[in-house]
C-alpha cells in the first residue's frame, strides 16, 4: 500500500510517517509539503490513501480533496481521504463531508488514534489487507490527544472562548511575560491553563499536576484569542518541569514549541504578540 502524507509542518509529517512505518512495515509512505505538491505526486503515482492537513499554503487540504474527487481514479469510492486538522467546528466538518472526505482526525492525536483511523478508512474501502500484518503496539503507549470523528463532530462542537489577553509593556521584546488564562488539549482531554510566557514560536504555561502530566514531544492544541477571534494553535511539548523542587508539586511548567507554519496562523500570532 502507498500512503501520501500531506502537511506543511515537518514535525507533523515526521510524526505520522514514523508511526505508520513502525506499525505497518510493509507500507510505503510518501510526503508532500502542501496541497499543490501533493497534487503533482498524485498525478504521477497512484496512491491507496491520503492523510491530509486542512490549512496549508498554495492549496488547502479541502481544495486537494475536491480536486481528487474530480479525478476518475480518486473518486470517493476509490481513494480513502482522511482530513487531519485542529478545525473541529461544525462548518468545516460539513464542508469536508460535502467535498467527499472519508474520515476526520482532530489535532492533537495519539499514535493509536492515527492507526485506528487508517485501519478504519482502509476497511471501508476493502483494502485493509494491503496494510499488511501490523507490528505490535508498545504496551501502555496511549500518547497524545483528542481525536475527532465525523459522527461526533457533525453533531456539533462548541468553540472554546478564551479570556481576553492583558496588555503589558516592552513591545520590542522577542518574548513576553504574560498572564493569559485559556485552555489546552492533550492526553485525550481539555484542561484549563495559564500562559505565563509567550513568543511567536513558543509558549510556556502552568497546569495543575493532578490534571495531567504531558510527555515531551506530545502534541498540544492551545486556544488563544485576539480581537474576538479564537485560534487553535498546534504545538508540541518541548519541556516539562515542576514549579517546586518536590515530587508533590501542585503545578507544572510546560514549554510548548509551535508546529503551525501556515501564513494565516503566523499573521494571527504576530497580531496577538504585538497586542501584548
Amino acid at each position: 500500500m502507498k500512503i501520501l502524507v500531506v502537511d506543511d509542518a515537518s514535525f507533523t509529517r515526521d510524526l505520522i510517517k514514523r508511526t505508520l512505518r513502525k506499525r505497518f512495515p510493509s507500507v510505503t509512505v510518501e510526503e508532500a509539503v502542501n496541497g499543490r505538491k501533493a497534487q503533482q505526486l498524485l498525478q504521477k503515482v497512484p496512491f491507496d490513501m491520503v492523510l491530509c492537513d486542512w490549512e496549508m499554503p498554495e492549496m488547502t487540504g479541502v481544495e486537494l480533496l475536491q480536486w481528487c474527487r474530480e479525478q476518475p481514479n480518486y473518486k470517493k469510492e476509490a481513494l480513502p481521504f482522511v482530513m487531519i486538522t485542529s478545525r473541529g467546528d461544525k462548518s468545516h466538518v460539513v464542508e469536508a463531508v460535502q467535498s467527499g472526505v472519508t474520515d476526520y482526525l482532530g489535532k492533537p492525536f495519539s499514535a493509536e488514534q492515527l492507526i485506528q483511523k487508517v485501519q478504519s478508512a482502509a476497511k471501508r474501502h476493502g483494502i485493509e489487507k494491503k496494510l499488511g500484518a501490523p507490528a505490535k503496539a508498545p504496551s501502555g503507549s496511549t500518547g497524545g490527544v483528542a481525536s475527532g470523528s465525523l459522527d461526533v463532530l457533525m453533531a456539533g462542537n462548541a468553540s472554546a472562548k478564551a479570556a481576553p489577553t492583558p496588555k503589558i509593556t516592552n513591545p520590542e521584546a522577542s518574548s513576553k511575560d504574560v498572564k493569559i488564562p485559556t485552555k489546552v488539549r492533550f492526553a485525550g482531554k481539555e484542561f484549563r491553563c495559564m500562559v505565563v510566557h509567550f513568543a511567536k514560536d513558543e509558549a510556556t504555561m502552568l497546569i495543575k499536576s493532578d490534571d495531567v502530566i504531558p510527555t515531551v514531544l506530545d502534541q498540544a492544541v492551545l486556544d488563544l484569542s485576539h480581537d474576538k477571534q479564537v485560534n487553535r494553535l498546534n504545538y508540541y511539548v518541548q519541556a516539562v518541569a515542576t514549579t517546586e523542587k518536590k515530587a508533590d508539586s501542585a503545578f507544572l511548567t510546560v514549554t510548548l514549541s509551535l508546529i503551525d507554519q501556515d501564513a494565516e496562523k503566523e499573521a494571527f500570532i504576530s497580531r496577538l504578540f504585538q497586542s501584548l
